[in-house]
């Protein structure tokens, strides 16, 4: 029922990071294995830049689209995502972060991961960007509780300002970070991702540094924008290219953005999160978390995850007096 009516709903899957074994919150080749077969099964595979060529073409979306996109540009993608959809011949979307790939930079999340994995024990509590931090023992709970906590703060506050605060972590706990990316935290390199778009992966753009754009100013949103766009084509030649919003979550993006997007030649642009508006803007497309997690996947690939916010926002615009009737 859910697949009937959202023929015309294409639905947009994110995924982050792949390992195997497994790793909590990321995609192991034998989940993702079995989603790839799935969807090429039941449903129609696209790339997000066929998809809005498509829809450009026919003034319409593709039926039964389901669009898989993967975002930052780590080497775990090429070592265990690529092979399978090579394997079942399915298009995908790497959304790639120019400066990690040229090995400049970390993305800003490991350094925090870096720090929290050499960190047994905090002997003094310190204040760090109006962020205390208590001492004691840290297990892995206690890492994992730390590692929200830094991260929100570090969402909180200008793209500037989360660069001071984590170094100040580090250098609080007595760490110093390595000069060049460890290989946990690896990026693809520039042949990789040339071997995956010549086989129909679409290499999009995810900025330069990684900021939350909605936290840096017009000039420097324009050049992450821009900067992305002119690195994608040096390296991986002129074609069209989506983008994707570093973490995508409403904060992260404001109404100057999606226009210097389209300024820039991308043909569209996603979120990090799902509602209502699917895909109703092209330059603020929602997209479903997915991963090992079987229940969230089928939820987001079936269209009801999606049919549960369009309902949930008819509920909220129903007039006070007839909701409470329909409670």
């Amino acid at each position: 029922m859910a697949k009937h009516i959202c023929k015309h709903q294409p639905r947009i899957l994110m995924y982050h990071r792949f390992s195997n074994p497994p790793v909590t919150g990321w995609a192991s080749p034998d989940y993702f294995d079995r989603q790839v077969k799935y969807i090429k099964d039941r449903y129609n595979p696209y790339s997000l830049v066929e998809l809005l060529q498509y829809q450009r073409e026919f003034g319409k979306m593709p039926p039964h689209a389901v669009v898989i996109t993967v975002d930052d540009g780590y080497r775990d993608f090429y070592d265990y995502a690529f092979p399978i959809l090579r394997k079942y011949n399915v298009p995908a979307t790497l959304f790639a972060t120019t400066g990690f790939i040229d090995g400049r930079l970390w993305l800003w999340p490991d350094k925090i991961t870096w720090i929290l994995e050499r960190l047994n024990y905090i002997p003094n509590d310190f204040l760090i960007n109006s962020l205390k931090v208590k001492s004691g023992p840290v297990d892995d709970n206690g890492r994992r509780e730390l590692w929200k906590q830094w991260v929100a703060h570090a969402l909180l506050v200008s793209d500037e300002e989360k660069h001071v605060f984590i170094r100040g972590l580090a250098d609080r706990l007595g760490l110093v970070f390595p000069d060049s990316i460890p290989g946990a935290f690896a990026p693809l390199s520039w042949n990789q991702l040339h071997e995956m778009q010549a086989f129909g992966i679409e290499i999009g753009g995810h900025t330069v540094t990684h900021p939350s754009l909605g936290r840096v100013s017009p000039a420097q949103a324009r050049s992450e924008i821009f900067g992305c766009r002119d690195v994608l084509k040096e390296h991986l030649g002129e074609r069209e290219r989506t983008f994707c919003y570093p973490n995508g979550q409403p904060s992260d993006f404001n109404d100057l953005l999606p226009e210097l997007v389209r300024e820039a030649g991308f043909l569209g642009a996603v979120t990090a999160f799902p509602d209502a508006v699917g895909t109703r803007d092209r330059y603020l497309m929602r997209r479903h978390v997915s991963g090992d997690d079987m229940f969230q996947f089928h939820k987001a690939v079936s269209g009801v995850e999606w049919l549960g916010h369009v309902l949930r926002r008819e509920y909220l615009l129903k007039p006070s007096y007839i909701a409470d009737e329909a409670e």
